[in-house]
């Protein structure tokens, strides 16, 4: 705790600061990669992940209230860090469309997109949400996880993961429909008839 107060003190000199978050590193360093490998499942791209949320929790230290959740605060920027390192290279498991509770993957069989040009649509739309309904519509749309798999993994209560995900999908219509609309082509005009004369040509 001491080592966190430290490392986002403003009043302290900016070496002092680095020290003490070196020392968060040193500590956290093993815990981090058993996370991002969990997600990622490539040693590689686990250690990616952590450094740029190493960085990224180095930075945000003064939005951390209360310095003893830091461990489920850093995990959710490693669980975040892992997701951005993957998008692109995802396939859509779950049909947007979904009414009800959202049932889980083991509920409902995964609907796939077949549509690249929609699935393309449907992505720039997640990304366009706000982050913390990003995360968890990225882990359960496009990943396959569970809604109770997302709750483990992210620490959240399986309510709020719900909650961000009715949010989502409300707002990913909404998304959707603006993009159709604007990517809509535009109507050719109709011929216009060439008239025709029967006579033409004969003296009356």
């Amino acid at each position: 705790e001491n080592l966190i107060l430290s490392a986002g003190n403003g009043e302290l000199s900016a070496s002092q600061r680095h020290q003490a978050f070196g020392e968060l590193v040193y500590r956290f360093q093993d815990a981090a990669n058993g996370w991002a490998f969990a997600v990622l499942g490539d040693v590689h791209m686990a250690q990616d992940a952590v450094q740029e949320a190493f960085v990224t929790a180095y930075q945000n230290l003064g939005q951390l209230r209360q310095p003893v959740a830091f461990s489920g605060w850093f995990k959710r920027i490693v669980v975040t860090q892992c997701h951005r390192l993957v998008r692109g290279k995802r396939v859509i498991t779950h049909s947007i469309e979904t009414t009800g509770d959202l049932p889980s993957p083991e509920q409902q069989p995964a609907d796939l997109v077949e549509s690249d040009e929609l699935s393309e649509k449907v992505l720039a739309a997640i990304q366009a949400l706000p982050e913390p309904e990003q995360i968890v519509t990225e882990m359960y749309y496009l990943e396959g996880y569970s809604q109770k798999e997302i709750a483990k993994s992210l620490e959240l209560p399986l309510t709020t993961v719900k909650k961000r995900l009715q949010y989502a999908r409300g707002h990913l219509k909404g998304i959707l429909y603006t993009m159709v609309d604007a990517l809509a082509p535009l109507p050719q005009p109709e011929p216009v008839p060439v008239p025709v004369y029967s006579g033409y040509g004969k003296r009356p």
